[in-house]
């Protein structure tokens, strides 16, 4: 039955990743991996050393004051980093798109491109929420525009310039329209609106759990960038407020604790180990692979990886729009949270409820904020086998693409 599955799984995969829009993502996400790769190491270490929070400075007492203007100018820097790595994917995808439809000048395409996507995430008072650029919205946008300037070329190909006035027409067309959705969409508002859900009681049931086990790989996959609830920080959910009160208060013998089960104890603590769907699990897997391309991915994004970033792993193998991945990921997911709910509301374990300190590795979560750490350290061992052993068969088929490569 296993086998079907994945047979099913992989041949949808092979049909939508070798039609020609799918192959121009994935070698433009590909070409972005080395300025991706400078992007999120600059971000981890303005984490873990510069940053006000930073985690050396919370470990360490004596850890000096970084001044401002330091920590100020690398924000700079990585900011830039995160539109340079936006604008090279825009320039691969658009050219590439197009040089498989026939066109050999793309260049009025790839700066329309740029500007229109510059102006609809990058304007003034809007930016990115984090490094998970909004892949989805990015490519829509790049793709229409690829599109209708292909229709548009094929009824004005008797023109001899590019450059033309109805070319230029075409280009003013599409960067109004990234300014009408700049003005109209409000990123950042629909993160917040997300976030303002997530904090809602529904979400420690096991209906509201199990949504959000669903759901969280799901909106990775398809290129939604994720709340920052969703990739590493549930601490501020009034369910786990009430818990860290009620222990502090009257501690965990006189009375249960009001939220158990929790976005926190849960999903937190057992599905973000690596980043979304346990993908610390994978990396580990790429490192045996016989691959040397995905065996200096997985070199390359080990270190991101520990601190739960994938998102090297999800350019690089890539991720986007692959049934290969999505279906895996799911089964971790939803198998974690069904694993770790059990152990919680059984009292086999205390949940997560003791604040740890920012930037903390996701997979010593359940050592350092649960009240039975010895046993939660199993519950974490246990969840992260059954990772392992949940991506091992469809990781193969996915590197049988490339088993000629010693």
């Amino acid at each position: 039955m296993l086998n079907r599955l994945i047979n099913t799984v992989q041949n949808l995969d092979e049909a939508l990743y070798h039609r020609p829009f799918l192959q121009a993502i994935s070698v433009a996400m590909q070409q972005s991996v080395p300025i991706l790769a400078i992007d999120i190491y600059c971000r981890l270490f303005f984490k873990l050393a510069i940053s006000p929070d930073a985690l050396l400075a919370n470990i360490f007492y004596d850890y000096p004051i970084i001044p401002d203007s330091v920590s100020d100018k690398l924000m700079f820097i990585i900011q830039n980093l995160d539109i340079a790595v936006t604008m090279i994917f825009v320039i691969g995808l658009t050219h590439h798109y197009l040089t498989q439809k026939g066109i050999e000048n793309t260049t009025l395409p790839i700066i329309t491109n740029f500007i229109a996507i510059y102006m609809l995430l990058f304007a003034k008072n809007q930016s990115t929420t984090n490094t998970a650029i909004h892949y989805l919205l990015v490519t829509l946008f790049t793709l229409l525009s690829c599109f209708t300037y292909y229709w548009y070329y094929r009824r004005l190909k008797t023109t001899t310039s590019p450059f033309s006035l109805k070319y230029l027409l075409w280009a003013t067309t599409m960067i109004s329209t990234s300014l009408l959705l700049h003005i109209g969409l409000h990123l950042s508002s629909i993160t917040t609106i997300i976030s303002n859900l997530l904090s809602k009681n529904f979400f420690t049931t096991f209906s509201g759990l199990l949504l959000i086990s669903i759901l969280s790989p799901l909106l990775f996959i398809v290129g939604f960038s994720l709340p920052s609830e969703l990739s590493s920080n549930q601490t501020s959910f009034n369910a786990m407020i009430s818990n860290l009160d009620k222990f502090l208060t009257h501690g965990l013998a006189t009375s249960p604790l009001p939220f158990p089960e929790n976005l926190y104890s849960i999903y937190g603590a057992f599905t973000l180990f690596g980043g979304v769907g346990n993908t610390l699990a994978l990396n580990i897997l790429l490192l045996f692979t016989v691959s040397k391309k995905y065996k200096r991915l997985s070199i390359l994004s080990w270190f991101p990886s520990l601190f739960d970033n994938n998102y090297l792993l999800y350019a690089g193998l890539p991720m986007f729009l692959r049934p290969l991945m999505l279906v895996p990921m799911l089964l971790v997911n939803i198998t974690s949270m069904l694993i770790s709910y059990v152990a919680i509301a059984g009292h086999i374990v205390q949940p997560a409820i003791f604040i740890t300190p920012n930037n903390l590795p996701n997979m010593l979560l359940p050592t350092l904020a649960s009240a039975t750490p010895i046993r939660s350290t199993i519950l974490a061992i246990l969840i992260f086998s059954v990772s392992l052993l949940i991506y091992r068969p469809f990781l193969k088929r996915l590197t049988t693409e490339v088993t000629h490569e010693k």
